[in-house]
């Protein structure tokens, strides 16, 4: 099995594959989902990251780079000034994607971002939500993205655990306990754990911490809030 059937299976096992009138509606989903808490989470992030890029009051072309099913690119598209292409490797997600979410300033494609499609210097903004996970070097992903980038342009990670160097053999094992719980252990072997300190040599910029006062707040208060960081990196002028 390649791995982004196997992806694809382990994502339908998780309960992750949505009708296409689930999908439509992202991020709210049906009273009494089973992952009810987790799309309240990414309700929030989402929206804190629509505010921060609609505030740029300027045109933006941005990249999602592993859009999946697309709610998060037809999410961005609703800036009026946006322009947004979805990007992913996995074709079944991101032809429902192209099915559910029609929009003149929205598109998606397949491809590899290592082989990429576009120019250098082409994107305002990318943004990887909930996928540095897939990626085994983070540091020449980001080295890949700079190019991308306008000179001033950002990388946004988001949605994606970073760890302390010490906390990462413990995440591994988890991570292995998780997927075997699923009967999919070999998937382990395709989620990689990246440390906060792999960022340092691009002077990532924290846009939002979850140990800051802002997410200790809205847990007291009982609303979600990320339990990741949102991190911006700038390509300099």
């Amino acid at each position: 099995m390649n791995e982004v059937d196997l992806y694809l299976q382990v994502r339908q096992k998780e309960g992750r594959i949505y009708s296409d009138e689930v999908l439509a509606r992202l991020p709210e989903v049906p009273p009494g989902h089973p992952l009810a808490g987790e799309w309240r989470v990414r309700r929030d992030s989402a929206a804190r990251r629509w505010r921060y890029l609609a505030a740029l009051r300027r045109t933006l072309v941005i990249l999602e780079l592993g859009c999946g099913n697309g709610w998060l690119s037809h999410q961005m598209a609703g800036i009026p000034t946006g322009r947004v292409w979805g990007m992913d490797r996995e074709s079944f997600e991101l032809a429902q994607a192209g099915r559910v979410f029609r929009l003149p300033n929205l598109g998606f494609l397949a491809a590899d971002i290592f082989k990429p499609p576009f120019p250098a210097r082409a994107f305002d903004i990318i943004v990887l939500a909930s996928v540095i996970q897939y990626f085994d070097d983070l540091r020449n992903l980001v080295q890949v993205l700079l190019n991308l980038v306008k000179p001033g342009g950002e990388i946004h990670l988001l949605d994606s655990p970073l760890y302390a160097e010490a906390e990462i053999p413990a995440a591994r094992q988890r991570t292995q306990a998780y997927y075997t719980s699923l009967s999919f252990p070999e998937m382990a072997e395709c989620y990689f754990h990246h440390s906060l300190a792999t960022l340092t040599p691009f002077a990532p910029i924290y846009l939002y911490r979850p140990g800051g006062l802002g997410a200790h707040f809205k847990r007291w208060s009982g609303r979600a809030a990320s339990p990741f960081p949102w991190v911006c990196i700038r390509r300099q002028p």
